[in-house]
């Protein structure tokens, strides 16, 4: 087995981590975008909510149940800025795994690619 036939499977294998990790910072963007989406419905759920409160019946009932309600509400939107908080997170994550992947595909592409150059000029034939 020559040398020059090492380091190219090991730039494929590096270049298909990279890929996998590619995949999963697109997952993972997806799932931020959607967590956005979620947090922005409810704090406009909230907001329209808030809104037709106010103009409604004042009878002592209605109010607390009112109250109750938008405490409900604000507990959800706590719990969907936790679960965003953490969307954001994995998200950094994976773009640092993708990076780090990228870094180390590039590295091993320059090295296969150095090794051929070599001996396709140490082997004249």
């Amino acid at each position: 087995m020559k040398k020059s036939s090492r380091p190219a499977p090991i730039a494929e294998y590096a270049m298909l981590r990279e890929n996998e990790a590619a995949q999963g910072l697109a997952a993972s963007a997806a799932q931020l975008r959607e967590k956005e989406k979620q947090l922005e419905q409810l704090r406009g759920y909230v907001a329209e909510y808030r809104r037709r409160a106010l103009h409604e019946s004042t009878d002592v009932a209605r109010v607390q149940h009112v109250r109750a309600f938008l405490a409900r509400l604000r507990d959800a939107v706590a719990f969907h800025e936790t679960e965003m908080q953490k969307a954001i997170d994995r998200h950094r994550l994976e773009a640092e795994r993708w990076r780090d992947s990228r870094e180390r595909a590039q590295t091993f592409d320059e090295y296969a690619e150095r090794t051929q150059r070599q001996e396709r000029t140490a082997d004249p034939s």
